[in-house]
């Protein structure tokens, strides 16, 4: 098992000063634990169902949708400190009081993320769930604005930056394998474990 979850407090979100502008964005999440659980386990009973066809034809499985995957990451921001962070926000994935916009990106495969030329966060989250249906997870934060110098230099090709393709109005795309050992300097683990783990 992972250090940080030996200790979860070894891991600290930072604290940032959010603009008064900033606050306006709150609203009420009503995305509780029980919904979370209901959708997760739905969603888990429906794959493994879809999963039984792949021994008569070949189908593609369905991705986790962006309610559950974002507001899983959600619960792990919350558990180790964060509780701010809320997905009822009017823009981006998340939204914290410490953090300010929280992109996420979850990945069930060693496909490509794709991101949108316009898109902003503040710092962003990637939730590799490759292995969900054996119930492990791993999360990982990025401390980079979408407008730093370090994020628009990833290279998503051999000859184009993440920011030439945006500039370009067209959508980067890039795997997790591609991007990690470009920014890992500036990636932390913050969880490595089960869907229970998350509310222990």
């Amino acid at each position: 098992m992972d250090e940080i979850l030996k200790n979860k407090t070894k891991y600290k979100i930072p604290f940032v000063n959010l603009k008064k502008s900033e606050n306006k964005k709150y609203k009420i999440d009503k995305y509780t634990e029980s919904i979370l659980r209901a959708q997760y386990q739905s969603h888990k009973n429906y794959v493994i169902e879809r999963m039984k066809l792949l021994k008569v034809v070949k189908i593609r499985l369905p991705c986790i949708p962006e309610d559950i995957s974002e507001n899983i990451i959600k619960f792990i921001i919350h558990k180790y400190g964060d509780k701010s962070s809320s997905w009822n926000c009017k823009s981006g994935d998340l939204i914290s009081k410490k953090e300010g916009k929280q992109e996420c990106k979850c990945f069930t495969s060693n496909g490509p993320s794709s991101f949108t030329p316009s898109s902003d966060w503040d710092v962003i989250y990637f939730f590799d769930a490759r292995n969900w249906l054996n119930d492990i997870f791993i999360l990982y934060r990025i401390k980079l604005k979408r407008t730093s110098d370090e994020w628009k230099k990833i290279k998503v090709s051999k000859i184009q930056t993440f920011d030439d393709q945006c500039q370009q109005g067209r959508r980067p795309r890039i795997s997790w394998n591609s991007l990690q050992p470009q920014i890992s300097e500036f990636c932390t683990k913050i969880y490595e474990g089960t869907f229970e783990d998350i509310f222990s």
